[in-house]
């Protein structure tokens, strides 16, 4: 019965342990790219920990929804590169251990500044879930007791998984609609400064009409001679 206990009660231990390393950090973020700039954000990362980021431009103003975007690790390599790119989603595993640097472009613009939805999720290493398993196998030596260890440890797994997707789907499901809104407002203001022009420039051509036509038939006004010589 004792025994049990304790098997129980390394198992809780070594499960809450797993899990603190595991969500080192998962963050979602809208910032601005004012035009000719580039915002660049650092993240410290540990060699062998897992890197995920998505990336969606979600408004850029009236010129076209792309930046470029840049990851570097520690020693200033290049690790992604892209290149005029509206969105994108990268993996990766962290080679070096200091502080990861993000970049948004956005020089390729000369005057529309970008509004730049992105998440960031570092989650711990591989070798972490195998030492956790090699030590589950060491201490739990009853078979049916370590099957059940075995289903609980990857249900919680999936679960947590499942819940971090959710999350950032959406999060780029309202990403997505800020966007839609920021263009449906963009082209309302578009369409009604014009309207604004058009109208302007319709009382001006009808003012200018009457004008023409009383110059012509009016013989003690000034325009009567010029119109004489035609």
């Amino acid at each position: 019965m004792f025994r049990i206990a304790g098997y129980i009660f390394v198992l809780v231990f070594l499960q809450n342990a797993k899990f603190a390393r595991a969500e080192l950090y998962n963050k979602h973020l809208t910032i601005y790219a004012d035009a000719g700039r580039q915002e660049c954000y650092y993240q410290p990362i540990v060699a062998a920990e897992n890197i995920r980021i998505e990336y969606q431009v979600i408004h850029g103003g009236h010129g076209e929804a792309h930046v470029n975007f840049y990851l570097m690790d520690p020693s200033r390599k290049l690790l992604i590169t892209d290149q005029k790119q509206g969105k994108g989603k990268h993996s990766l595993v962290a080679e070096n251990t200091g502080s990861y640097e993000l970049c948004f472009d956005n020089t390729i613009s000369t005057f529309n500044q970008k509004i730049i939805s992105y998440s960031l999720e570092v989650t711990a290493a591989d070798h972490d879930e195998q030492d956790l398993r090699k030590y589950g196998s060491e201490m739990l030596t009853d078979y049916q007791f370590e099957n059940a260890y075995t289903h609980i440890h990857s249900y919680l797994a999936n679960i947590r998984v499942n819940l971090l997707r959710s999350r950032q789907t959406q999060d780029f499901i309202r990403a997505l609609e800020a966007r839609d809104r920021n263009v449906a407002e963009s082209n309302y203001a578009m369409v009604n400064n014009w309207s604004w022009v058009q109208f302007w420039a319709m009382i001006l051509v009808a003012l200018l009409q009457v004008f023409m036509l009383r110059s012509i038939f009016s013989t003690q006004g000034t325009f009567y001679e010029f119109w004489k010589r035609f």
